[in-house]
């Protein structure tokens, strides 16, 4: 009995010292050493979109969700209080300029900067300004290509602080008035971390600096490799620290525009390892629980998990364009957003792809995690909050992945926007194939299971030749998955030699498929109809509406993800023995979108 409550009070501990609780003073990374993971009960993905706010400008700071609020500023200079439940907004405060930092909060107020260099108090419940002090003026710094700014830290009754005129600042949060300042070789970008009695931040000169908290002398300077750089030679920044230190113990973790991750001895600063992204830059804060220290990195655009204690790499995920945005781990899941839109999600010790969400705008604001919600903002102006569900892959351990085009090919997409699929399946690690080995796959006995996804919308004659004895049938019938992209190509006639449909073919789908369509002509055909995805539809990542013609009865399918105005099913999987699905989506026929809907519906298992 003993040793259980000592097992329950640990537990309580770990969840109250590493995950993103409500302690009254908040700020970027929850602490002042930036090392808070989440600790959940519920190990869930976070996907699916719980509202969208539209701030009216780029949301490149990072949230902070304080009590029941979420606090943000905007590239055009207004600082947010919304209800992080409903987005309703509680108040709002225009500064006029940029705000790109982070905000901080503690004993009812809130702290953030502006790009004039100036540094913000205002009271938590209405947004009244207590106080401001604008910092010196800005120093030159062509080199920038820089989009973040030093956020707050709250400590030991201290508001820490760097600044663009090349100042480090300790300030009463109470009042604003300057406590200590110290001057480094460049500005500062970097948001402070605290070990000890030492505030520790770099600057754009290479430098790493660790001074004391109480007064602001020096204790040690660590040099980083850029310190030995020309930005002249290169034609770009390789001598700043740009991103925010992180203390695990007695290590500091932090990474740098001389494209490497860099792990010091917080007491002596002496370097213990780093590790070589080969010139990318290293702009993210790392995300540090047990052994793993997971980083983003620009140019090389990849998401990175390296050992706390070598810096050895243990995984690599390569991602579509570069990643600045800082991940948040939530259990044993990675979060990481993408200068291409996505906000993608990773298995922390494998490294393999869970889920992504996709939005339409760099990700530049880093995930913050709150009651279940998932926090993040985008340069399409909007901050969103996303829910959770259980891990729905099907197939965790192997899945045999095709992706079916034939050049010329297709009844539905228009303008080659089929290709724009395949090639986002192919950099998934889909198997292009087409119609000359269609049918080889197919039939191909494997004991791992496989999944077909046509980007093609055509069934070439050898696959769908004897009805229900044909490949593609026998294929459904051992357990295998197919996925459409648009509309299902067995209810017309295909010319083979112009490659257009010719005529309608009724009943075909029900004699191959068991999919009763109606009629088969014009009376199935009943018109472009808007329709909306379902609860599961939603949590695929389906569009938020669609239009088609094709449709079918509820009680013809066994998972519905879609309906149209009318209550018609658009959007659905129909299952087959042996664990067999066929998935009919809608992909848009012009400009497709939403592509990691097909990814999940391919790989989730759906009932």
């Amino acid at each position: 009995m003993h040793s259980r409550l000592l097992t329950i009070f640990f537990l309580f501990l770990s969840y109250n010292c590493f995950s993103q609780v409500n302690t009254g003073i908040k700020m970027f990374r929850d602490n002042a050493a930036h090392n808070s993971y989440v600790s959940t009960g519920p190990d869930l993905v976070y996907d699916t979109k719980a509202w969208q706010f539209n701030a009216g400008s780029p949301v490149r700071s990072t949230p902070l969700v304080s009590n029941n609020s979420v606090y943000f500023g905007t590239a055009a200079g207004v600082f947010f209080a919304i209800d992080k439940k409903t987005s309703q907004v509680k108040w709002k405060y225009n500064t006029g300029r940029a705000i790109h930092s982070s905000a901080a909060c503690g004993d009812g107020k809130i702290y953030f900067s502006d790009n004039r260099q100036t540094v913000f108090c205002l009271k938590e419940t209405n947004g009244q300004l207590l106080w401001k002090i604008n910092m010196g003026e800005k120093a030159a710094y062509p080199w920038r290509y820089d989009y973040y700014y030093s956020s707050p830290v709250l400590h030991d009754g201290k508001l820490l602080i760097g600044g663009e005129d090349g100042f480090f600042y300790a300030l009463n949060p109470q009042t604003g008035k300057e406590i200590w300042k110290y001057k480094c070789k460049g500005i500062i970008r970097s948001t402070a971390a605290v070990y000890k009695n030492t505030v520790l931040f770099g600057d754009t000169e290479a430098s790493l600096y660790a001074l004391d908290l109480k007064n602001g002398k020096e204790h040690w300077q660590y040099k980083i490799n850029g310190d030995t750089m020309n930005n002249e030679d290169y034609g770009f920044d390789r001598r700043a620290i740009t991103s925010s230190p992180v203390v695990v113990g007695n290590k500091i973790i932090v990474g740098a525009r001389d494209g490497w991750l860099y792990c010091i001895n917080a007491d002596n600063g002496q370097n213990i390892w780093k590790t070589d992204h080969r010139v990318s830059w290293v702009i993210s804060t790392v995300a540090v629980k047990d052994s793993f220290v997971v980083t983003g990195t620009s140019d090389g655009r990849f998401v990175q998990a390296v050992n706390i204690e070598t810096g050895k790499e243990i995984w690599k995920y390569r991602t579509g364009l570069a990643v600045w945005s800082s991940p948040l781990i939530i259990n044993d899941k990675v979060y990481a957003g993408s200068f291409d839109g996505q906000l993608y999600c990773i298995d922390l010790k494998t490294g393999k792809r869970i889920s992504q969400f996709k939005i339409n705008g760099k990700i530049m604001s880093s995930p913050v995690w709150s009651d279940d919600l998932l926090y993040f903002g985008s340069d399409d102006g909007y901050l969103y909050a996303l829910s959770g569900h259980t891990d729905k892959r099907q197939h965790k351990a192997g899945l045999d992945r095709y992706v079916y085009y034939e050049t010329g090919m297709n009844v539905y997409f228009r303008g080659n926007s089929d290709i724009v699929i395949r090639n986002y399946l192919r950099s998934n690690g889909y198997k292009l194939i087409g119609t000359d080995s269609l049918a080889f796959y197919m039939s191909k006995e494997s004991a791992t299971p496989s999944v077909f996804v046509f980007a093609s919308l055509y069934f070439p004659p050898a696959v769908i030749a004897n009805g229900k004895n044909s490949i593609i049938r026998k294929y459904l019938d051992r357990g295998g998955k197919i996925v459409m992209t648009g509309i299902n190509p067995i209810v017309y006639e295909i010319d083979e030699k112009t490659k257009q449909p010719v005529a309608f073919r009724p009943y075909a789908a029900d004699t191959l498929l068991n999919l009763d369509y109606g009629k088969g002509d014009t009376r199935t055909f009943m018109g472009d109809f808007p329709s909306f995805p379902t609860e599961q539809g939603k949590q695929l990542g389906l569009p938020e509406f669609w239009s088609t013609s094709l449709f079918i009865h509820e009680k013809n399918v066994d998972v519905v993800l879609g309906k149209s105005e009318n209550g018609d099913v658009s959007a659905f999987a129909k299952n087959y023995l042996n664990g067999g699905q066929f998935v009919q989506l809608w992909m848009d026929a012009d400009k497709p979108d939403c592509l990691d809907a097909i990814i999940k519906a391919a790989e989730w298992k759906l009932e």
